[in-house]
């Protein structure tokens, strides 16, 4: 088709040119040289037009002979592709008993093998286990006897850090004072034996001292304190007042317990005398019963 074109468009260029060259054509020489135009024009035509069914012709036998050789090429694929799966169909349908046997003997024989072994490592361990439980046998007999004795030790120990702590615990007088009849000041005696006491206090430094105030249980009818309870008390905590003065810097305690605790008869001057007192009591452990 491009020589055609190629064609017409020349012969038009031509025609031209010879329009232009021979200047202004009569209408029978323009008809002259249009009909010659067009028989070159039609026979160029037709020659190019068997030219093309020509290589028609023979591209389209060439397409069909490769038509039918690519058919024949994959109908031959397809068969030996199919015959290929089967034989690797059945070589593996082979293999696969081939191995499953192979592989079940081999279980078997390692099922067997481990049921020995297990076994005799049951009796083995059996055996062994039964010695470990005689030893612990043996060893717990040894190990209760032991912590027999040791119980036994224990006991006496306790029992005599009992008796010792009994000892430290017992309350010790350190001082008996006596005051004047409504009294709570300390006269030179008591002042004498609150000194004595201050210094076996400050030799224990976990003592603990209780001061006991009394009184003689004689009606009080006058003065700053309305009962016996209250006079007994003021006299302990003189007594507390003058020891810590002294550089005591244990723990004291004081308490009023009134007329409760005669040491002498009531009913006599002197008994009386010896019931207006203050003690004071030493506990070495620190610990009051």
């Amino acid at each position: 088709m491009r020589n055609i074109a190629g064609i017409a468009i020349v012969s038009i260029f031509v025609f031209s040119i010879v329009l232009s060259g021979c200047g202004k054509l009569s209408k029978e020489e323009f008809a002259m040289e249009m009909d010659k135009y067009n028989q070159e024009n039609t026979a160029a035509h037709t020659d190019l037009s068997n030219q093309v069914a020509e290589i028609s012709g023979k591209v389209d036998a060439q397409g069909d002979a490769l038509r039918s050789e690519v058919t024949m090429a994959k109908e031959a694929a397809i068969t030996a592709s199919q015959q290929g799966d089967a034989d690797t169909i059945t070589a593996a349908k082979e293999a696969a008993e081939s191995g499953d046997a192979k592989l079940r003997e081999e279980l078997m024989q390692a099922t067997d093998m481990v049921g020995a072994k297990a076994q005799e490592a049951t009796e083995s361990g059996d055996k062994m286990l039964q010695e470990q439980i005689a030893a612990v046998k043996d060893t717990n007999k040894m190990q209760a006897q032991q912590i027999s004795d040791l119980e036994a030790a224990l006991m006496a120990t306790k029992k005599d850090l009992a008796d010792t702590q009994a000892a430290n615990v017992k309350p010790v007088s350190a001082a008996t004072i006596q005051f004047p009849s409504g009294k709570v000041g300390l006269t030179a005696a008591a002042m004498e034996a609150l000194d004595k006491a201050a210094a076996m206090i400050q030799s224990h430094s976990k003592a603990v001292v209780l001061v006991k105030g009394h009184a003689d249980g004689s009606p009080v009818l006058r003065g700053k304190y309305r009962s016996n309870w209250d006079l007994s008390q003021a006299r302990a905590d003189s007594v507390v007042q003058y020891l810590k003065s002294k550089g005591v810097a244990n723990k004291i305690e004081s308490r009023g317990l009134g007329h409760t605790e005669p040491i002498a008869p009531v009913n006599t001057k002197a008994g009386r005398a010896q019931n207006r007192r203050a003690e004071v009591i030493v506990y070495p452990t620190g610990s009051m019963m």
